[in-house]
């Protein structure tokens, strides 16, 4: 029997979930259904629900349990409301990354 993992590539959570104003340097608990693997100390996107970016992160710790992951994470950078727009604009979807791969062999 496996077990089900996630690789991600940024910290995804519920708007209401995100701190509101963000601090950078400051540390933040999140709390994610599933076992999700993070890298540590590696800068990645963090984004609401709807794939809306606020800036970037960089996990510090998480453990995994009982079909969950709880860690803490530090915002290394906050993005000004042109670099948000920007960002959020470049997230590929997987359906785009299907459309393309569908014909390569």
């Amino acid at each position: 029997m496996g077990n089900p993992f996630e690789l991600q590539a940024c910290l995804r959570m519920d708007k209401k979930d995100i701190p509101n104003p963000l601090e950078i340097g400051k540390k933040y608990n999140f709390s994610k259904n599933g076992h999700r693997l993070y890298q540590i100390k590696v800068p990645m996107d963090l984004r609401d629900e709807n794939w809306n970016a606020y800036g970037r992160c960089v996990i510090t710790k998480y453990t995994l349990g009982e079909g969950k992951t709880i860690g803490t994470y530090v915002v290394v950078k906050i993005f000004d409301e042109i670099q948000c727009e920007q960002v959020t604009r470049a997230f590929v979807s997987d359906e785009e990354v299907d459309a393309v791969l569908i014909d390569i062999k």
